[in-house]
């Protein structure tokens, strides 16, 4: 029986031999060990380097790198950065250049970016939907979005608990007025 397992998000730091060569030394041919990995701190295909190195033979990516937060490892830039190391893709470089500016930037209304709200996103690990929740609250109530990511990565909260930007945002209008914060 074939086990397809993910190495997940990948910090830096993690992304070395370390975790991803000790899990495909103890799956051996039993499993297929692959990395999704997210471009918060623009390491997405650094990330994927690294997990491919360490023995995973299935990387994502996504076209233009759509995807919450920073976004995905971009295709477009992973692919030529596979062949330029030697490693058989079996993709056209040129065609998936073409698909991704030609197909899918048409349908994707906001590419990502590596700006201040997503380096501050991806340096405490905070999860990557937070970052247009941040945007919003950080829009309503005339606060940082980075600082409200800053916030909530530091506090530890998870995925599924977005409500508590608005919190947070509201903490830091409150702090504002007290004179006890500049933002």
């Amino acid at each position: 029986m074939r086990v397809r397992r993910r190495l997940g998000r990948c910090a830096a730091a993690e992304a070395g031999p370390g975790p991803g060569a000790a899990l495909v030394a103890e799956l051996g041919d039993d499993a297929q060990v692959g990395i999704h990995a997210h471009q918060n701190l623009a390491l997405g295909v650094a990330n994927s380097l690294a997990a491919y190195e360490a023995g995973a033979r299935q990387i994502d990516g996504t076209l233009c790198a759509p995807g919450a937060g920073a976004g995905n490892s971009p295709t477009g830039i992973l692919v030529p950065v596979l062949k330029q190391m030697g490693v058989p893709t079996g993709v056209d470089t040129q065609k998936v250049l073409a698909a991704a500016e030609e197909v899918a930037r048409p349908f994707i209304p906001r590419l990502p970016c590596t700006d201040r709200a997503a380096i501050t996103q991806g340096y405490p690990g905070v999860y990557s939907s937070f970052l247009l929740h941040a945007e919003r609250a950080g829009e309503r109530y005339g606060v940082p979005a980075h600082e409200a990511l800053r916030r909530v990565g530091e506090a530890g909260y998870v995925g599924g608990q977005e409500d508590v930007i608005t919190d947070v945002a509201l903490q830091l209008v409150a702090e504002r007025e007290r004179g006890a914060v500049r933002v």
